[in-house]
């Protein structure tokens, strides 16, 4: 039953979920992290992160409202 599951396994599920969930996202931001290498600066790819961060946020709210 997933509602007896702990918190732990919980949030370890809904980050596997977020990652697989957002793989373009995730390579996106990657990309544009090694393109400012070796002077990566705060900022230089917020849109990218802002990008994966939404996607992210929402595939782990729903993996943990599923789990519940």
């Amino acid at each position: 039953m997933s509602g007896s599951r702990r918190p732990a396994e919980r949030f370890t599920s809904a980050f596997s979920e977020g990652l697989r969930t957002c793989n373009k996202e995730v390579q996106q931001y990657g990309l544009c992290l090694k393109a400012t290498l070796p002077e990566v600066e705060k900022g230089v790819c917020e849109r990218e992160f802002q990008q994966l961060r939404a996607c992210w946020l929402r595939a782990f709210r729903a993996s943990l409202r599923a789990s519940k």
